[in-house]
């Protein structure tokens, strides 16, 4: 075997193995994400055929979280294997071999952009959004077919008990209504009423009273008649494709709607659109960050843990800084900066240390 030869078959090697322990990490991730998304909507869920429907819907938000993860296992697992059957050394000691695997994961990085930016851009906020719309279908339909005589907790923040109900062709009616219910911005109720009728998102109480049990004034007062609206309770998100639910846009629906909102909503659509930028710059980096870590931390023994660990604190610091950085209080310019800096900042002191360590 020629140079040549060895530096191919070298090149090969990490290129299958990087693309291999990432179909598998990302599978086995993108199930168990999805699995649990779809756990967590059990109590709304009147049927098992709606199980796979959600399962699936869920799918593109769920890789968002799962590829990231999933590409840096792909490049540690590999590199780790190699500290315990000591190959590690070709990586030190010839400067062509750092180049490969310098090259591949360049490769590796950009194959998997072409699936993650339409992800993040397009298809992860639709998936979003098109979950909470079913999901707030389901709790609707769910409603419909409550049990009299028990306590049904729809959602985290709502609890109904009632002593009777009868459907009719436009609403449902209930007797004996017992709520217990939180709003978003803390203050907590408990609402007793004789009747109740369900139009649409809207429950209509008649001859009751309402306890507030949170504030510091805390009160009681009677009503002939009140209304509730259910859609903030079974929908933890406004349904409307609003300003505040900027997550639900796509980004090129955010660089549509930029320059046709106020002020303050134009700096968070700005800020937005940043932050998508920003997913795919912490993405593309990722691979390299990780090489970075495992080279500088692997041990001559099982390395699965030590990847597990630098993986998920990839993760959870992008994640973290990602969703923080809109929350500073300066100007979008500036605050955009920030999205920029820190994967950057981190790519170039992992790399530093590493370089440090094989020389």
């Amino acid at each position: 075997m020629n140079v040549l030869e060895f530096w191919t078959m070298l090149f090969k090697y990490f290129f299958q193995k990087f693309f291999y322990f990432f179909l598998i990490y990302f599978t086995v991730l993108i199930a168990i994400l999805a699995a649990s998304d779809v756990f967590l909507r059990l109590p709304v869920i009147s049927s098992l055929s709606t199980i796979p429907k959600i399962f699936f819907l869920m799918m593109p938000l769920m890789a968002q979280f799962a590829i990231p993860i999933a590409s840096s296992l792909a490049v540690q697992i590999p590199l780790g294997s190699m500290y315990i059957e000591e190959e590690i050394i070709s990586i030190y000691y010839f400067s062509k071999a750092k180049k490969i695997i310098y090259l591949v994961t360049f490769i590796f990085s950009l194959i998997i952009l072409l699936f993650y930016v339409p992800i993040v851009t397009r298809f992860a906020p639709k998936s979003y959004k098109s979950g909470k719309q079913l999901i707030l279908n389901l709790a609707k339909e769910h409603f419909s077919n409550l049990q009299a005589n028990r306590f049904h907790t729809l959602s985290s923040n709502f609890t109904i008990f009632f002593k009777k109900q009868i459907k009719n062709q436009d609403n449902l009616e209930f007797l004996k209504l017992l709520l217990l219910f939180k709003e978003k911005n803390g203050e907590q109720y408990i609402v007793n009423a004789s009747k109740g009728y369900l139009t649409n998102e809207i429950l209509i109480l008649n001859d009751g009273f309402i306890q507030n049990i949170s504030s510091n004034s805390s009160y009681i007062s009677n009503f002939e008649k009140t209304e509730i609206n259910l859609k903030p309770f079974l929908n933890y998100e406004n349904n409307n494709l609003g300003v505040q639910d900027l997550k639900f846009f796509t980004l090129k629906e955010l660089k549509k709607s930029r320059d046709n909102l106020k002020l303050a909503d134009k700096r968070n659509c700005i800020l937005e659109i940043h932050k998508r930028y920003a997913q795919v710059l912490w993405q593309f980096l990722i691979p390299f960050i990780s090489l970075f870590l495992i080279m500088l931390f692997a041990k001559n023994k099982s390395n699965l843990l030590i990847s597990l660990f630098s993986s998920g604190l990839i993760f959870l610091l992008s994640y973290i800084l990602l969703n923080t950085v809109k929350s500073l209080s300066l100007t979008s310019e500036i605050v955009a900066i920030f999205y920029y800096l820190p994967p950057i900042i981190f790519f170039v002191i992992s790399f530093y240390f590493f370089n440090k360590k094989i020389n």
